[in-house]
């Protein structure tokens, strides 16, 4: 075969406003390719025909068709001269030097497994490399849903008429195997075929393809497979979401996401709540197929997986190396340890950490995170090429497939099967030939008249410098008609400079929010730290009952001086930003609903001062229940002047005003200690603390400009704050009770040892939160200054990003929480582990809370904010009453995690209702 054999004839291009051309078939010089893929995937389902037991090593005929096909594929890359591509090799080298590793461990058990590894690579070797032309990627993808179909109707045409020889049923039972030899097996092939049915859209016509995925759904239903049927349901719900994220629908996939996790965690709870199984023993009764699958779920199917998962957990922890026991060795090993119940792992995950240690683990790591990110690459929006876009218009439900083999993992060893390991072919080819070329980056135009100085033309063999820019003002100047015109191919195409200032500008805007956020999680962080510190060095002055002091005095001050102001400090920077009467009336205004917010803090806490003496303050004295009067007034200051720093478009200042609140009372605190001790210290410490920071603030505020062209308070507009402040200081509340009603239930019902369980559950898991509180911070003010759609259309476009930071921030906090909270707080803390964990499921959508809350703030609408925060609180309240009583800590971290969710949801309800309204 020549190279020359290959070539086309070129084609007419297809006419303006037509349907685009489809890819020709495959030509004379590609019949041997496209003839060695359809019979490769025809033959991954015949391992064990017409019951016939597999070969040496288990191999089948499978393997003997792919030595030809591997044939095939190198010789037509040697012919046509193009590089050999080995997508998946560093994660398969891994896995085979682990199980190497573990043979050298364990006397050789298990080194012929490693070829098989090899050997399996090699699918996805091979349709890779031949995806590089989209004619064969065509023949790949339609021998998928041809075969595959065609296996299905024989399946259960056999089972229909039944011939166990073409249905593959099991001797002792209805489930039907095909030639897969395995009913899960079975069940993972049709699934891969029906997502490869959707992601294609082929066949071309709705009825036809509807019918093809009816019956792939029906042969993998006649399987009984029930991890099958649980990733099935899973990869359809999250390819509907991949769908929306991918059609810049991200709030309505936020909603749906949490929607189908409140079901779900209903379901759940149904399940483990309910005795389902007579009703499951009913259906067995009405249909042996529904007793063979569902009707297994409570009884055998669970307790065998149980008892696996028991017994390989047991023979991990009881390893003497870190090395594993061999690959393919977890059921040999069951026979030597004499268990009542031998298997293999049925657990991908288990199993590699188990048969190949440490670094089969890493391997498995490596291996998923390749596949996430190809299937993550492929997916975005016009990521592909026309031709490729052409073959797989969904390629996002290559995702959803991806998740089929995550779910089912849990289950049994799916991540070595040899139909894997060729749709991961498939992911590769799409991923390193069908992807378009990343665009250059543009260049930022001149402010005043840029002129884009004409490239050099390419010259074989040198290189071109790149295009810069040149101002008109430093351009030689020319004679009139002297001037060469450019050719058209030189010219900029219309509207290139204005595209690349549009680019520069959302890079700018992008990188001054990434620098935002972290600037602002920096000083929370900084502010935790410094409270931290001030807490121990408090407990080591005085002890328990100083720190309680210290709670106190900081606590409920800054409460009542927030309800005095009016929510001030969320209403501040909206007004400054808006900026709708000129900052001759809107800054004095805030100066003077500050101090009369301030003042009224004072008088209230004297006021209330008896009753504070004695619920809270009667170890302290009388003296120190007044002295506390002086931080209810200056905490409004500095609360409010964060506000201000945020309304002035000070971002920075605002971020670093949290970190200096905090930090200051620890140098001013050492001070007083030099002298005097005691709780009267320490008010006077905070008091100090508070004129520190906020002389800061004002100082801050005066090389702004802040105080300069004051006029007169204005009392209309000081109603209108007053009334946004309350509206917004409700959903405060709201958020408060929310986070608080859990703890205050459980100690109520469980007493407070549970209680100090979950409350170091609770907090550790709250750490998620600071992005979303950073978001939120951040964003407010620029909602507040944009125009409503502006603002809408940048909250839609953020959702997503929101959504990605909360789960990059949970994933390092749920991998150490095993292991960090034992022993950090004690052995005895073992029992926050599982809450914390369910409080992270909740918590992570809490970016995108804070991004929702930014823009219903920054539109003037605080009450919809409060609004959705408060159905979160009738959640917490509803399902905390019905759980905690019966599942103690666990149960109040489901009830707060589904609340979370169900907040989540009505902002992002509310945020569709503002946004088209506006």
């Amino acid at each position: 075969m020549t190279a020359t054999a290959t070539r086309t004839a070129p084609t007419a291009a297809p006419a303006a406003g037509a349907p685009p051309l489809a890819p020709p078939p495959p030509r004379r010089g590609r019949r041997l390719e496209a003839a060695a893929l359809v019979a490769g995937i025809a033959s991954l389902p015949m391992l064990m025909p017409a019951g016939l037991a597999p070969g040496p090593g288990n191999t089948a005929l499978p393997d003997a068709v792919l030595g030809g096909l591997v044939l095939v594929t190198f010789l037509w890359a040697g012919t046509r001269k193009v590089p050999l591509r080995w997508p998946y090799l560093v994660p398969t080298l891994l896995t085979v030097i682990a199980g190497g590793v573990a043979a050298l461990a364990n006397d050789g058990a298990g080194g012929l497994t490693l070829v098989k590894d090899l050997y399996v690579l090699l699918w996805a070797v091979c349709i890779a490399n031949l995806g590089r032309d989209p004619s064969l990627l065509r023949v790949a993808l339609r021998a998928f849903v041809w075969t595959g179909t065609a296996y299905a109707l024989v399946m259960m045409a056999g089972f229909a008429i039944g011939n166990d020889a073409l249905s593959g049923k099991q001797v002792d039972g209805e489930r039907l195997m095909f030639t897969f030899g395995d009913a899960n097996y079975a069940a993972n092939w049709f699934i891969c075929v029906f997502f490869i049915v959707r992601a294609t859209r082929f066949p071309e016509r709705t009825w036809a393809r509807r019918a093809v995925c009816g019956i792939l759904l029906a042969a993998e239903l006649l399987t009984g497979s029930n991890g099958g049927l649980l990733a099935l349901c899973c990869a359809l719900v999250l390819g509907y979401l991949f769908r929306l994220f991918r059609e810049g629908k991200a709030h309505h996939a936020v909603a749906v996401g949490a929607a189908a996790a409140l079901f779900g965690g209903g379901a759940v709870v149904t399940v483990t709540q309910v005795d389902i199984q007579p009703f499951l023993d009913r259906a067995g009764q009405a249909s042996p197929i529904l007793r063979d699958s569902i009707g297994r779920t409570t009884g055998e199917s669970t307790e065998s997986r149980s008892t696996v998962f028991a017994t390989t957990w047991d023979m991990l922890e009881a390893q003497e190396h870190p090395w594993g026991i061999g690959a393919a060795q977890t059921e040999p090993q069951m026979r030597v340890r004499q268990e009542p119940y031998v298997q293999e792992a049925h657990n991908d995950y288990i199993a590699s950490v188990l048969e190949r240690g440490f670094i089969g683990g890493v391997a498995l790591i490596l291996l998923l995170a390749v596949l996430i990110l190809r299937t993550l690459r492929i997916a975005r929006r016009d990521a592909l090429k026309p031709e490729y876009a052409r073959l797989v218009p969904h390629p996002e439900l290559f995702g959803a497939l991806l998740v089929v083999f995550l779910v089912c993992g849990l289950f049994y060893e799916v991540l070595h099967y040899r139909h894997g390991f060729a749709v991961f072919g498939l992911i590769a080819a799409l991923d390193l030939f069908g992807r378009r070329a990343p665009a250059a980056p543009a260049l930022a135009a001149n402010v005043t008249s840029p002129r884009l100085a004409p490239p050099r033309r390419s010259t074989p063999g040198l290189s071109v410098p790149p295009q810069v820019f040149v101002p008109a003002q430093q351009a030689p100047l020319r004679e009139r008609g002297t001037e060469r015109k450019q050719p058209d191919e030189e010219r900029p195409p219309p509207g290139a400079e204005t595209t690349a200032v549009k680019d520069a500008e959302e890079k700018g805007l992008c990188k001054r929010l990434v620098s935002l956020v972290a600037g602002n999680m920096a000083a929370r962080v900084g502010a935790l730290a410094s409270l931290g510190l001030a807490t121990v060095l408090v407990a080591r002055v005085g002890g328990p009952e100083l720190v309680g002091a210290f709670t106190l005095v900081r606590i409920l001050p800054g409460l009542l001086c927030h309800l005095s102001n009016g929510g001030l400090p969320a209403a501040a920077p909206y007004f400054l930003a808006r900026d709708e009467r000129g900052p001759s009336r809107i800054r004095p205004t805030l100066a003077w609903l500050t101090v009369i917010g301030a003042v009224l803090a004072a008088l209230t806490w004297l006021a209330l001062s008896p009753l504070l003496f004695h619920v809270f303050f009667t170890s302290f004295g009388v003296w120190v229940t007044l002295a506390a009067a002086v931080p209810a007034f200056t905490q409004g200051f500095v609360s409010v002047g964060k506000g201000l720093l945020q309304g002035t478009d000070d971002p920075n200042g605002a971020s670093l005003a949290i970190a200096v609140e905090e930090f200051v009372f620890l140098p001013i605190y050492v001070a007083i200690l030099l002298a005097w001790h005691g709780a009267g210290a320490l008010v006077a410490g905070l008091v100090l603390a508070d004129l520190a920071a906020a002389a800061w603030i004002a100082r801050r505020l005066r090389r702004r400009g802040f105080f300069r062209g004051w006029g007169r308070p204005d009392a209309r507009l000081g109603r209108s704050i007053a009334g946004y402040g309350f509206r917004g200081y409700v959903g405060q509340l709201i958020d408060l009770l929310q986070l608080r009603f859990d703890m205050a239930l459980l100690g109520a019902l469980a007493g407070p040892k549970v209680l100090g369980v979950y409350t170091v559950a609770s907090k550790f898991a709250e750490l998620v939160q600071l992005p979303g509180l950073a978001v939120n911070y951040v964003l407010y003010p620029d909602f507040a200054r944009e125009d409503k759609r502006s603002a809408a259309r940048r909250t839609a476009a953020l959702i997503l990003p929101a959504l990605g930071i909360s789960v990059l921030a949970a994933l390092p906090l749920a991998l150490i929480a095993g292991t960090a909270l034992p022993w950090v707080f004690g052995d005895v803390f073992d029992d926050a582990v599982v809450p914390t964990y369910i409080r992270l499921a909740g918590v992570v959508t809490f970016g995108v809370t804070g991004l929702i809350m930014a823009y219903l703030y920054g539109v003037g609408r605080p009450g919809a904010a409060s609004t959705g925060q408060g159905i979160g609180l009738l959640v917490v309240v509803a399902l905390g009453a019905v759980l905690i009583p019966a599942h103690g800590a666990e149960g109040a971290a489901v009830a707060t995690s589904v609340s979370f969710l169900a907040t989540t949801a009505a902002l992002l309800a509310w945020f569709q209702h503002v946004r088209n309204k506006g």
